[in-house]
């Protein structure tokens, strides 16, 4: 049953951080494409959204679900180690998988200085998506039981 819970809560993690990651992506590029005169209807936004949800969840999705794995594991041990920052563990943790999994698709899998994270090409790109890691670490803190 620990087990069950524990694979839920990393679901319900993968989910959030991923519908977040997408949100906050569409957002920063529509954003940015409004500054520049574009223009888009609610009805545009929210197609744009829905199109990132679906193009991007077996390259990024998956890419982020495994960081949260790795961070979520490794959080598990640390926790125990510092007890102190054991309430906000997952939380760092989901944060610090997705400003790897950034880095990573920005420096090893597309590299040349463009951004290959259209959503994540400024501090505050990165800030919103290492934000939607923290909530992703934030659901699985709160879902995953109450076992050490």
């Amino acid at each position: 049953m620990r087990l069950l819970r524990m694979g839920l809560a990393y679901l319900a993690a993968v989910i959030v951080t991923y519908a977040l990651a997408s949100a906050f992506y569409t957002q920063q590029v529509l954003a940015k494409q409004a500054a520049i005169g574009a223009v888009y209807t609610q009805q545009q936004q929210i197609s744009t959204y829905m199109d990132n949800f679906a193009g991007l969840a077996m390259t990024y999705g998956l890419m982020l679900a495994i960081g949260l794995l790795i961070a979520f594991l490794i959080a598990a041990v640390a926790k125990r180690i510092l007890k102190p920052l054991a309430p906000i563990a997952y939380p760092i943790a989901g944060a610090a998988a997705v400003f790897t999994v950034i880095w990573a698709i920005e420096n090893l899998v597309a590299p040349g200085g463009v951004g290959a994270i259209g959503g994540a090409r400024d501090a505050l790109g990165v800030s919103l998506q290492c934000l939607a890691g923290a909530a992703g670490g934030l659901v699985f803190a709160l879902t995953r039981g109450t076992s050490r």
